[in-house]
């Protein structure tokens, strides 16, 4: 098999390329520059604020007349009155022209009960 001294020629250029990019890029000294000039500082924003305190969620343990009424808002009632007794909350007013109540217990989240 005979190997043309072109393909001999590209190869060997191509590993003595490599072989002296390989020590020029070693021998290079590595210099720190300056990430800044005098006109223009490098300032890096940080956008999370540390200071900033959130208290863990923790549901009510009981359903509020304000839970209540906004539930009872978000199943269409509206003019709402509510009256707390010790395990229930009804929440009484008009829903599609016709007066209705709706009995929510005193657990969290506030469950119908009727």
């Amino acid at each position: 098999m005979a190997v043309s001294f072109k393909t001999l020629a590209v190869t060997a250029t191509i590993a003595l390329g490599s072989i002296l990019g390989v020590n020029a890029a070693s021998a290079a000294p590595i210099t720190a520059a300056p990430m800044t000039d005098g006109a223009s500082p490098l300032v890096k924003v940080d956008y999370y604020r540390r200071d900033y305190y959130r208290p863990p969620y923790r549901p009510a343990p009981a359903c509020t007349p304000g839970q209540a009424a906004s539930k009872a808002s978000r199943m269409g009632l509206y003019n709402t009155r509510v009256v707390v007794n010790r395990n229930v909350v009804r929440v009484a007013g008009w829903k599609r022209g016709y007066r209705t109540a709706v009995v929510f217990a005193r657990a969290p989240g506030c469950p119908v009960v009727r």
